[in-house]
């Protein structure tokens, strides 16, 4: 038998040899080289599945812990178990899911400037929480200690938190512990990383203040679709809306047919605070000012954040308790927001003086 080769050339022999090595049978095996073939088989097979197990653990382990939740007829509310971090949030009448995806989920951040260096913030994302216990079916406890700043190590600060559910109100109530030489100008306590409208597609939404103290008459600031930043571009990050609560102890976030309730449960301000919202990455245009559709733009999740910022200014070695912060929804336009601070306020006239 001849064959033609790739190369050109005409190798009968060559080629026969090779057919005769295609039909001979397996080469016979000594005892002692079949086990030591068949070990470094089953070490090759281990080596297999240990990889295997490696790579799933490494991409489909979970980057949040277990929740710990907080649920009544009205409201359903859901910590991070490791970060204490705020992951879900749902009106459950209205059917609207307030904080939507938890790996979005912040704590809090708190700023301590450093005498040479002012940029020294507190993420709550790089901080694990030393407590997250559930005191009762209304209450979970959070504790977070000796955190780690982004300019200076660790600093010997402890925050603790109650959070309590009674009949779909909400409330937040924290103490800071500095026992650092430093000043803690900033406490950003509760913290929303992914706040959401109750639909995406037909929904605008907007954030509406007190004007001199009159909650008759509101100023009112869209957040969705379009989010105007009231900043100037180089003094933030990403576009910000900052509303006072000195004239204003109450903060409505007012979709067409619901809203929340954003109140200081304290009869005096204590302190400056403020309802600050920003919106991640950014807007598709300066000129529209419209945010994004999509759960992603090049890469970068989108989302809307929405915090409470207390001016608390702790001094060295003190403890300071933040005003709470009380949270609720409700049914209807912005007139029924305010009713819930008429309410609130004629609970405090009925209250006998000190």
């Amino acid at each position: 038998m001849t064959v033609l080769s790739p190369a050109g050339n005409l190798k009968p022999l060559r080629f026969m040899k090779f057919l005769r090595t295609i039909d001979a049978p397996p080469p016979q095996r000594t005892v002692v080289e079949s086990r030591v073939l068949r070990g470094r088989t089953n070490i090759f097979a281990l080596w297999l599945v240990l990889g295997a197990l490696s790579f799933i653990g490494l991409t489909a382990q979970p980057a949040l812990a277990r929740e710990v939740t907080l649920e009544d007829n009205s409201l359903l509310v859901a910590f991070d178990s490791h970060s204490g971090a705020l992951t879900r949030m749902e009106d459950k009448i209205e059917h609207w899911t307030i904080e939507r995806r938890p790996n979005l989920g912040i704590s809090f951040r708190l700023f301590a400037p450093l005498p040479d260096r002012r940029w020294n913030p507190v993420l709550g994302q790089k901080q694990r929480a030393v407590e997250v216990k559930k005191l009762s079916p209304q209450q979970i406890h959070l504790k977070w200690e000796n955190l780690a700043s982004e300019s200076d190590g660790v600093i010997p600060l402890a925050l603790t938190a109650d959070v309590t559910l009674t009949n779909g109100v909400l409330r937040f109530a924290a103490t800071l512990a500095n026992n650092s030489p430093l000043t803690v100008e900033t406490i950003d306590y509760p913290y929303f990383g992914d706040f959401n409208p109750p639909s995406r597609s037909t929904t605008n939404m907007v954030a509406r203040t007190m004007r001199r103290g009159n909650p008759g008459d509101l100023i009112s600031e869209e957040i969705y679709p379009h989010f105007a930043n009231a900043k100037g571009y180089w003094g933030v990050f990403w576009p910000t809306k900052n509303l006072e609560s000195d004239q204003s102890p109450f903060c409505l976030i007012q979709a067409p047919n619901e809203g929340l309730y954003v109140q200081v449960d304290a009869a005096g301000q204590p302190y400056r605070l403020q309802y600050i919202f920003e919106q991640h990455p950014g807007v598709v245009s300066s000129i529209t000012q419209l945010v994004p559709q999509e759960d992603e733009i090049g890469g970068k999740p989108v989302h809307l954040e929405f915090r409470a910022c207390h001016f608390v200014f702790a001094p060295p070695h003190s403890t300071t308790t933040l005003a709470p912060i009380v949270l609720r929804c409700y049914q209807g336009d912005w007139h029924a927001g305010a009713e819930l601070y008429k309410q609130w306020r004629s609970t405090l006239a009925n209250q006998p003086s000190k």
